[in-house]
């Protein structure tokens, strides 16, 4: 048996029915007092048996809390708020434990920041301020082309604080609201570029970017809510839209949304904050999944300029229910209204007129699912296409040659 179940050294042993507690060691004169042995339960005897469960429990207690409160240092660790700091605690043995205290979040914060730049665009009559993405070292940075467009001046500002002027060197708007800067291509912080199409719903993602146009660097936490949502941008259906409940306010637009690995996979570029029906909405935002951003900005690098898109020289309006029950005179509710025309333009030289309804460019009809832009964008600069209208309840076919996006 066990020495929690044997008698002191001496004594006559017992049949197991009465327990005593070992009797003390003799020490010899000038001799150190030995450390005394932890209790071995030994398993139940008749008469004996409630003893050992006892000291089972008891010892699974002790077992329990050393692991509890090890544990606890562990987790306390995790979420330590200082980056790149480190805490101890003392084992079981007294012995110190040294704990990286470095989450995942601010290792990729600290690995993108750098990487992520405010883009200030001045007019004669106002200063716009947007965030962008160093995305090369030649001096290339992606942001929304919305950010950007119709300005007098561009500069961006770094992590560090340093200044530098930007050219615009094209944009994709409004088939894609993507544009690129260029800057001076020295000392830059280039960000990693990851696969939008491994993003997983329930993935924690980072929102970088400058909220409000002032509060530089912010970064914001949440997770994927959605993939592959589709949204109208600016009049274009998107099917591969990255739903977010990161925070996201005006000045973010352009900015990085990355992963945990602090790889780039998203673009915000818009916040839902009202419903169809008017109720308020929180928590949604949407970013340009990183797959489209490179693609759409190697296009405009490698032309030096804006993507060649077709045009038919025309203001429109899409058709929905919602439109068509405000404009009831409409002799369908379906299609693109034509609201003014370019004069003398390609659509002006076919016949289209001002009130007519765009049904259907070449083989694909304009509806709900497929707006005009949609439709426009499987067509090339100088292609000749069959337009279908309707006038007032009449069906008219013209041909147009489209033009050249300006």
């Amino acid at each position: 048996m066990g020495r929690g179940m044997s008698t002191g050294p001496g004594e006559p042993g017992t049949t197991g029915t009465v327990w005593r507690p070992p009797a003390e060691p003799v020490l010899q004169p000038g001799a150190s007092e030995p450390p005394p042995d932890p209790p071995a339960p030994s398993p139940p005897t008749k008469g004996g048996g409630w003893s050992g469960a006892l000291l089972l429990g008891i010892g699974g207690l002790v077992v329990g809390a050393v692991i509890g409160g090890i544990a606890g240092a562990l987790v306390a660790a995790g979420i330590d708020d200082e980056p790149g700091g480190a805490d101890s605690t003392a084992s079981a043995t007294g012995t110190p434990v040294e704990l990286e205290v470095t989450t995942a979040l601010t290792s990729a914060a600290r690995k993108a920041l750098p990487a992520v730049v405010r883009v200030e665009s001045a007019t004669r009559r106002s200063l716009d301020v947007g965030s962008g993405v160093v995305i090369s070292a030649e001096g290339y940075i992606v942001t929304n082309a919305h950010v950007v467009m119709g300005t007098d001046q561009l500069k961006v500002v770094f992590a560090d604080g340093s200044e530098r002027p930007a050219v615009l060197i094209g944009h994709d708007y409004p088939f894609n609201d993507i544009a690129v800067l260029q800057v001076a291509p020295v000392g830059l912080s280039v960000i990693e570029v990851g696969d939008s199409a491994e993003l997983e719903p329930g993935e924690t993602v980072l929102a970088i970017g400058n909220p409000l146009g002032e509060l530089y660097g912010s970064v914001t936490v949440g997770v994927v809510s959605g993939l592959n949502r589709s949204r109208v941008l600016d009049g274009v259906r998107h099917d591969d839209i990255i739903q977010t409940d990161a925070a996201i306010n005006s000045g973010n637009s352009g900015g990085a949304l990355v992963n945990l690995a602090g790889q780039f996979v998203g673009m915000p570029t818009t916040i839902l904050r009202q419903s169809n029906g008017g109720q308020t909405v929180e928590g949604v935002a949407f970013a340009i999944p990183s797959r489209r951003v490179m693609e759409i900005a190697n296009q405009i690098i490698a032309g030096r300029g804006p993507i060649s898109r077709p045009s038919l020289q025309l203001d429109h309006l899409d058709l929905n229910d919602e439109v068509a029950a405000r404009l009831p005179a409409l002799p369908t509710s379906t299609g693109a209204v034509v609201l003014t025309i370019v004069q003398g333009g390609v659509a002006a030289q076919a016949g289209i007129r001002a009130g007519d309804v765009i049904m259907r460019v070449g083989d694909t009809a304009v509806d709900a699912q497929t707006p005009l832009l949609n439709a426009l964008a499987k067509h090339q600069p100088g292609e000749t296409v069959k337009v279908v209208l309707n006038r007032n309840g009449r069906i008219i076919e013209t041909e147009v040659r489209l033009a050249k996006r300006s």
